[in-house]
């Protein structure tokens, strides 16, 4: 790893802690500090200061203000200039001669990811780092319960600490626009009420721990595909009510300490340097007072970035240098390294960059490490502590196992009755390999993950269980990717199937076909996988089909014929247990789509603007993404936003509406009985949805407000509340510039998904 050793702070001796050693450099350096007006060999005079032991901001006991204004007073130009740029791949530059740390880093968020270096060279490490691989955010999303996120996000950070990192990079809020996108497995879905609870609650868990969460991608990164040069044209309104509430509410709600800038560009501007973005919206609107953080590699500019209020360009030093180099093609002539001292210090000096504006980014810097106790840990000695632990795995278990979503239940052939099934066939791609997560920056390397033949055969019992390929992953093994293998190993699949009074199927997608840095091509399974699935399910009629994916696959071509199917996610290294407990009914599936589940991107809001026209994308569609689209046009995806059944049934009764009189204006409480009418224990998600009955601009059908998963044990009832205020009524006004809640009627929607609406009622909101 890279530190930084000074014993006097000046500009060649800071450049030294950034491991630049040759000539070449220091003379490129020393020149850089002459455009400056600051001699190489002198600093300002706090430089040489001694430093008392008594120093306000060594305080523990003052506010972290406090100890910014007294430390940042104590700074000179070139130490305040040194924390704008990484000193390496995963951590900031510290400055000994104050006690300023490093913050080191780890990619996210699904678990830790190797600091060591991009992710291609990570893979090829001969030790690589490993520690529990968690279900994919997508997953967590599906189990519509924030207390799964948070107790993830406070696994995260314990296993952070573990390490003796500070900074996990990571939740992904950004919102499914586009079904293809690549990393639409590491966010929570469509809705932004739904996207902001879960970011909400994992950024809880993460700095309850003392670490830094970082909220993910600011703003709008909705596709892989060029990243670094697509510019999108997005509408203040639908960038309100869509693509910033998951945002705004990590900032205002979970007080989140980080934000990392998005590649692309936002309304002509680039995200790490549009002060729409980071200036008026985060830090002015929102009341932000951490720091920005930029994507790797997504600065494109000195002045404009610094000015916009992006505060830490990431990542730096030579390394980063060497890699961002080979990433020239990619970010269209970005070589990366725009705020390194050699070429903020000219700014600053030629005042494109005030010193104001300066001492306000390392102010933000300074304060994030106070608060989050970073600053005064350093150097500690620290007790090593255990990662990936009993109590972490069981973590991962349980979210995998709540995230799991029944999709067909035919017949109730689940869950798996040992009274009749005596033998089961399991076969597929998906069967002896644990897909725990898509592939890029947050595909954990795990110490061991249960895959689902494992699970399922630890938990058959009595019951034989066989095992059969059937047809390989496309791109994972192009051995058996001739003609002649696919047809003898899908022979061998159905002769399997034929002979089994069951057959659980396992398909979906690898990391090779979801992941960062590029976008799925098609909605369909993998080479072979609806052919194997068609032979099997004419094999047995017993026929269960689980899939892995971060969004909708096309499932059009076998949805009739078989009786039941499962989506599993990636579920992270607990998947084959999770997947096990569901077939076997030890737990009751409780999982509901976080997206509207289509067979053709064609069906897509997004389709017909994306991948865009010469680099530019229209978000034509405005609001209306997901289930408010198909609402609108009154079109049936093959699953709706908020979909999943389960092995027990639910009945919805009795609800009521309570005007309350609160010091902000009118609430209003909601609530209705639930009960379980079936025989099984098992949990509910009860969705609220609301719509103004008459509104002077177009607004959608409706909007989710407000959910709650709630367990039952058979033949019990319980009241579950809700509580609505005028932000749940409001819309964003371009013309006020500000949310509007209008007065009237609005109609209170509660069910068990967006298209299954069990109770309806009203509420008048007055002025």
């Amino acid at each position: 790893m890279f530190s930084a050793r000074t014993t006097t702070v000046n500009h060649r001796n800071y450049l030294k802690a950034r491991n630049i050693f040759t000539l070449g450099a220091i003379f490129v350096v020393a020149f850089a500090a002459l455009l400056a007006g600051i001699s190489p060999g002198r600093s300002q005079d706090s430089g040489s200061q001694q430093i008392p032991s008594n120093a306000a901001y060594k305080n523990t006991k003052l506010h972290a203000d406090e100890r910014v204004r007294d430390l940042l007073g104590r700074m000179t130009v070139e130490e305040k200039v040194s924390l704008l740029a990484g000193a390496n791949w995963m951590e900031t530059v510290a400055i000994p001669r104050l006690g300023i740390p490093a913050i080191k880093m780890s990619d996210g968020p699904i678990g830790i990811r190797s600091w060591r270096g991009p992710s291609a060279k990570t893979k090829a490490e001969p030790d690589p780092l490993t520690s529990t691989a968690f279900p994919a955010g997508i997953a967590v999303a599906a189990t519509w319960d924030p207390a799964v996120a948070q107790s993830v996000g406070q696994a995260v950070g314990q296993e952070m600490r573990a390490i003796g990192r500070d900074m996990i990079l990571g939740p992904t809020v950004n919102i499914q626009r586009v079904p293809l996108w690549g990393r639409n497995f590491e966010g929570y879905g469509e809705d932004p009420y739904l996207a902001a609870r879960m970011g909400v609650a994992y950024i809880k868990g993460v700095q309850g721990e003392g670490v830094i969460a970082t909220v993910k991608h600011f703003d709008a990164n909705n596709q892989e595909f060029e990243r670094h040069r697509v510019d999108e044209a997005i509408d203040e309104r639908t960038l309100n009510e869509i693509y910033m509430p998951a945002f705004k509410a990590a900032v205002q709600e979970a007080g989140v300490w980080s934000v990392m800038s998005a590649y692309q560009k936002v309304n002509g501007q680039y995200c790490a340097e549009n002060p729409f973005l980071l200036k008026d919206t985060l830090q002015r609107n929102w009341g932000f007072k951490g720091f920005v953080v930029s994507d790797w590699g997504s600065t494109y500019s000195t002045a404009a970035t610094v000015n916009a209020g992006m505060d830490v360009e990431m990542p730096g030093g030579d390394p980063a240098r060497s890699w961002l180099a080979q990433e020239d093609t990619k970010a269209a002539g970005n070589g990366g390294d725009w705020l390194s001292p050699e070429k903020v210090l000219p700014e600053v000096k030629a005042g494109r960059i005030s010193k104001e504006t300066l001492d306000d980014n390392v102010t933000r810097i300074l304060r994030v490490m106070f608060v989050s106790g970073v600053f005064d840990r350093s150097g500690s000695a620290t007790t090593p502590q255990a990662i990936d632990t009993p109590a972490q795995r069981a973590t991962a278990r349980r979210g995998a196992a709540e995230s799991i979503v029944l999709l067909k239940n035919a017949g109730n052939v689940l869950p798996i009755d040992a009274a009749k099934i005596k033998t089961l066939a399991v076969i597929g791609p998906s069967a002896e390999v644990a897909r725990t997560g898509g592939g890029g920056s947050s595909l954990v390397k795990y110490k061991f993950a249960v895959t689902p033949l494992d699970g399922i055969k630890e938990r058959a019992g009595t019951i034989q269980v066989g095992y059969a390929l059937g047809v390989s992953m496309e791109g994972e093994d192009a051995s058996k990717d001739t003609a002649e293998i696919r047809d003898q190993l899908r022979r061998e699949a159905v002769a399997l199937a034929a002979k089994a009074d069951a057959a659980i199927v396992l398909v979906g997608n690898g990391p090779g076909i979801e992941s960062e840095d590029f976008d799925r091509k098609t909605l369909d399974l993998p080479a072979g996988q609806d052919e194997l699935i068609q032979a099997i399910a004419k094999a047995n009629h017993n026929t269960v089909v689980i899939f892995n994916a971060g969004g909708p696959v096309n499932v059009s071509r076998w949805v009739n014929e078989v009786p039941a199917i499962l989506d599993a996610w990636f579920g992270g290294e607990e998947i084959g247990h999770a997947i096990a407990d569901v077939l076997f009914g030890d737990v009751n599936p409780s999982g509901k789509l976080p997206f509207s589940f289509i067979n053709d991107f064609k069906q897509s809001p997004a389709y017909g603007n994306y991948p865009g026209e010469n680099l530019h994308v229209k978000y034509a569609e405005g609001i209306y993404v997901g289930y408010r689209y198909f609402d609108k046009h009154d079109v049936a995806p093959q699953y709706p936003f908020g979909f999943g059944l389960s092995y027990t049934r639910f009945a919805y009764s009795d609800l009521k509406i309570t005007p309350r009189t609160g010091a902000s204006g009118p609430t209003f409480e909601v609530s209705m009985k639930l009960t379980n009418e079936g025989k099984r224990s098992g949990a509910e998600v009860v969705q609220l949805y609301v719509h103004p009955e008459h509104s002077s601009v177009d607004r959608p059908i409706k909007e989710l407000k407000g959910f709650r998963r709630v367990e039952l044990a058979p033949g019990a009832s319980t009241s579950v509340r809700f509580a609505l205020d005028k932000s749940a009524m409001a819309y964003y006004s371009t013309e006020k510039k500000d949310w509007v809640a209008e007065p009237g009627k609005f109609d209170v929607l509660v069910g068990a998904s967006s298209r299954d609406i069990r109770l309806k009622g009203s509420l008048d909101l007055s002025r």
